[in-house]
């Protein structure tokens, strides 16, 4: 049928009949003699569609869905403009004993002979414009019970990424509150798919996260499943070469979901970006983290050896945070502490970084002055105090990230 006989199939649905479907009345329908799958919106929303969108609540009975899908078997499957069918929306606004009506309804029909595939995992696995199946919506919409139901009547289904390069898992795992849905994916789903947009993982997601306790601690609980599930994604870099520890040394400033990343594995403390080189340690000590900055360097003290693609350690990133009580409690850690004399391919050590700053800001004064005359000169042939006295060419301390 081209577009145009489609066009002339359609009825749109008269205000009194939407008014029914919204309502969940059944009665203008039951005599109705047009093929119901041919009463749309503008939209090409169905009477099925129409109903569950305008649920506020969880619908107590299912009556309206039964009898309609009775009366016409095709609503089952069919989708509006977005592709979304009646179990996206029963996912989405987290209908589950909708939810429950249509897999029933799907599993009465016949199997498919030739993929053996049944009609309700066929309707399980359907996906919208977006690449978004119904496990999407639920997991979007933090609608635990229909995950729950979903999972467990498909669970040898991988659910691929949509679009947007996300999978249900990396969904979940991207904002709080969640934890329910990801225990029901990771426990019935037998093959997990954990990927997400531009080559992160849903540990790179669970890695991030707010300022408020009760946040970081479920944030660190996710990470913390998920690892139980899949260790090896903490060696999982995205296409900018950031591991899910540098999501976590960024975001955590507790650094309680750093220490369940580093439990797992410390030795993802070594993994440098692709272009930069810049590991996590650069990262927690450019942002402020300094509790991250001792978690990390306490499992894996030798990491504060490596330098980014300019030769800078940690302690010139410390500097660059251009927090003198930043920098000053980085200064106490004995590893980092001994980065003080250490120069960037520029020659210049974190010390004369501090004199750039201290020509501007003289908070940075009484710093700069604590080890004077030990840093020597950088290429410039130019001490920390030359530089302070303005005799050089301008040094930029630009924050690198």
């Amino acid at each position: 049928m081209d577009s145009s006989e489609k066009m002339n199939s359609i009825t749109y649905m008269d205000p009194v009949l939407y008014k029914a479907a919204q309502k969940g009345n059944i009665g203008p329908f039951e005599n109705y003699q047009t093929r119901l799958d041919q009463l749309l919106t503008p939209d090409e929303n169905t009477i099925l569609h129409v109903y569950l969108r305008n649920q506020s609540s969880e619908p107590g009975f299912t009556d309206f869905v039964d009898k309609i899908l009775e009366r016409c078997p095709p609503l089952l499957f069919q989708a509006n403009k977005r592709g979304e069918t009646p179990l996206h929306l029963a996912a989405r606004y987290g209908h589950s004993n909708a939810v429950k009506v249509l897999i029933d309804r799907a599993k009465a029909l016949p199997v498919d002979p030739e993929s053996g595939v049944t009609e309700a995992k066929k309707m399980l696995r359907m996906t919208n414009e977006e690449q978004d199946t119904a496990l999407h919506e639920a997991a979007r919409h933090r609608r635990s019970n229909v995950v729950e139901i979903l999972t467990k009547e498909d669970p040898e289904f991988s659910y691929s990424a949509n679009v947007h390069g996300e999978t249900p898992l990396y969904i979940a795992a991207s904002s709080w509150g969640q934890e329910k849905v990801i225990d029901e994916i990771l426990t019935n789903c037998i093959s997990v798919d954990y990927g997400g947009p531009n080559g992160r993982t849903a540990l790179h997601a669970a890695s991030k996260t707010g300022d408020h306790g009760r946040i970081l601690r479920l944030i660190s609980e996710t990470a913390r499943k998920l690892l139980e599930k899949e260790n090896k994604l903490t060696k999982t870099t995205d296409e900018n070469g950031w591991s899910p520890l540098h999501y976590g040394a960024y975001y955590d400033w507790s650094a309680r979901t750093v220490k369940v990343l580093l439990e797992y594995d410390a030795s993802a403390a070594y993994i440098a970006e692709t272009e930069k080189k810049r590991t996590a340690l650069h990262i927690a000590a450019i942002q402020g983290h300094v509790d991250t900055v001792k978690e990390i360097v306490s499992r894996w003290p030798a990491c504060c050896e490596l330098v980014d693609n300019r030769g800078w350690n940690a302690l010139h990133y410390a500097v660059a945070s251009k927090d003198i009580e930043v920098f000053v409690r980085c200064l106490e850690i004995p590893e980092l502490a001994r980065l003080g004399t250490k120069k960037d391919d520029k020659g210049n050590t974190p010390f004369h970084l501090i004199a750039a700053l201290a020509l501007k800001d003289q908070n940075w004064k009484p710093v700069l002055l604590h080890r004077e005359g030990i840093y020597g000169l950088n290429k410039q042939k130019l001490s920390t105090m030359d530089i302070y006295e303005g005799n050089f060419a301008e040094i930029q301390v630009i924050n690198p990230l």
